[in-house]
């Protein structure tokens, strides 16, 4: 069974070992959206590795701030806090 198999057979675990082969193959976007479909599950470390990819991705500020507010009901990175 290929990781895209067992993800798709929801595998939670292998939602985020495929948005690692997607962010080393430099598919960002996929990543991300692997990552959030695994957070959504219940995967709470793909939280991390969304930050991180955020970060590497080129975009350190919004990795930096998904880490300290983390998302809204709608998956957009939270405001500071007030």
């Amino acid at each position: 069974m290929t990781f895209k198999e067992a993800a798709d057979a929801g595998h939670i675990r292998a939602l985020t070992d495929l948005a690692w082969l997607r962010e080393e193959a430099g598919d960002y976007a996929e990543a991300e959206r692997l990552y959030r479909q695994a957070a959504d599950a219940g995967e709470s470390g793909a939280l991390t590795d969304l930050a991180r990819l955020r970060e590497w991705a080129g975009d350190p500020e919004s990795g930096e701030r998904f880490r300290r507010f983390g998302l809204d009901a709608e998956g957009e990175i939270e405001a500071p806090w007030e």
